[in-house]
């Protein structure tokens, strides 16, 4: 992150999702002028990932982005896109949630504790899922899809098989 670390560190502590700031005030944390191509150019504030121009890392290390750039009258706005679960905002931007956080989310999601049970309700949601639309590809209608889970032993087969039942004794 380099120069551009006590933009990230202040970004970083703010509590608001928001920041709106004059390029001085963006200097002033910053500890230095920012170059002149900050002034003239709206992509030096872009939020396009990748190498080159380390001003990003200044706010995408610590999961914010610029918006609402104004290079006449030299303001920005930084955001933090919020995260729908609370457990998974203090990762670095970009990175996948772990799976014991994937896990809590679908806990807090489910209402389901128990892991193996929440194990096996994550893999028949799956499933059914997959089944449902491989039956709409084949014309199939929701009621179709009821009746088949409902009645069909092959349930717990593999939707392949679910989908070969269904085809043939379902949708004629």
């Amino acid at each position: 992150m380099g120069i551009y670390e006590p933009l990230a560190r202040f970004l970083g502590s703010l509590k608001d999702d928001s920041w709106t700031a004059s390029f001085e005030q963006v200097e002033s944390k910053l500890g230095f002028e920012l170059p002149p191509s900050a002034r003239k150019y709206r992509q030096w504030w872009s939020n396009e990932r990748g190498k080159g121009h380390s001003q990003k890392g200044g706010w995408q290390s610590v999961g914010w982005e610029t918006s609402d750039v104004d290079l006449r009258d030299e303001r920005v706005c930084f955001v933090r896109p919020r995260q729908s679960n609370q457990a998974m905002a203090g990762r670095t931007a970009g990175a996948s949630p772990s799976l014991d956080e994937l896990w809590q989310r679908a806990s807090e999601l489910s209402g389901i504790t128990d892991r193996s049970e929440l194990e096996r309700a994550a893999v028949q949601t799956f499933i059914r899922r997959t089944a449902a639309q491989g039956l709409v590809e084949l014309g199939g209608t929701m009621p179709d899809f009821f009746h088949l889970f409902t009645f069909s032993p092959y349930f717990f087969t593999g939707t392949n098989v679910t989908l070969e039942f269904w085809k043939s004794n379902v949708k004629r």
